[in-house]
């Protein structure tokens, strides 16, 4: 997959109000990029556009809610709008809540999903299509988590679930899209950033707001800067990588992972004479054939 280069490109960034989202906002202001902030506080928002015309790009700051599809429609019809194309776009709006899976309040997990999940679907949906029909280099970068990759932390059932849904669709959209239009997933360690205190802007409908984890701030406080995550989010879509990750010892899960799946197979599932004829595109192929052969060419249809 080819790389993007960001200089004199337009870029949309959500969540970028704060952490990860403004580290990459400044970060790619600093590279000469045009910004698009969206974030759900739009006081945040216009905060981080001001810091981004100091670099002397153009910052535009908009309110986006990405757990609504109309929200983000909207953004990316503003973002055309107001630039005449967009390059990039990175879904990077998340939030975090600590819980024992046992006791997870179901609408706390609605709500990580709504915009985890949902968020990163909704930016899918709105500029994946633009970016096709536009024929120009493009690339989205969505952001996941080390937890995306096998890290298990007690206590983050419902987040690792969201994320671990971001690599599927991710993994999924690369497939999909033509070779102009790049994806890459930010896999990230822990962070120094508010994400400890999400819940600051939930919605009623799924519990209204919350008062943050103080442990989980003290937790987050001793995470590696949010501008060198940033930077090597920058740098992995200019060089075209799938994977970016950012913290070296999650290496150790992804390959203690690895191992155990390799396990079972080499118990349960080893290869045997034939076992090809289960696999998808073999089975896609012996269905497109056997239709080719059940319905005849147009010239024989009887009239």
């Amino acid at each position: 997959m080819a790389g993007i280069t960001v200089r004199d490109k337009v870029a949309v960034v959500t969540g970028a109000g704060s952490g990860v989202g403004r580290a990459l906002a400044l970060t790619l202001a600093a590279r000469g990029c045009h910004v698009v902030i969206s974030d759900i506080s739009e006081q945040d928002a216009q905060a981080v556009a001001a810091e981004v015309s100091r670099h002397g790009v153009r910052g535009l700051a908009t309110m986006t809610d990405v757990s609504r599809y109309e929200d983000v429609e909207r953004l990316a019809d503003l973002s055309w709008a107001t630039f005449g194309q967009v390059d990039l776009l990175f879904n990077n709006a998340g939030v975090f809540l600590a819980s024992a899976l046992a006791k997870t309040n179901p609408q706390d997990a609605a709500w990580l999903f709504s915009v985890n999940v949902g968020g990163v679907f909704n930016g899918i949906r709105a500029f994946a299509p633009r970016f096709v029909a536009q024929g120009l280099p493009a690339h989205i970068c969505n952001t996941g988590s080390e937890h995306s990759l096998c890290v298990p932390n007690m206590l983050n059932g419902i987040y690792t679930a969201t994320k671990h849904a971001v690599l599927a669709l991710s993994d999924v959209l690369r497939r999909e899209l033509p070779p102009h239009v790049g994806v890459s997933i930010l896999c990230p360690g822990v962070v120094a950033t508010n994400l400890w205190d999400a819940d600051r802007n939930r919605h009623d409908q799924f519990g209204g707001r919350g008062e943050g984890n103080v442990t989980a701030k003290l937790f987050h406080d001793l995470g590696m800067d949010a501008a060198d995550v940033a930077e090597r989010a920058i740098a992995g879509v200019e060089r075209g990588d799938f994977y970016i990750v950012t913290h070296p010892h999650d290496r150790q899960y992804v390959a203690d992972r690895g191992k155990e799946v390799l396990a079972a197979f080499d118990t349960q599932a080893p290869w045997f004479d034939g076992a090809d004829q289960y696999e998808p595109e073999k089975m896609a192929a012996r269905l497109r054939l056997s239709r080719s052969k059940a319905v005849p060419p147009v010239s024989d249809q009887p009239e």
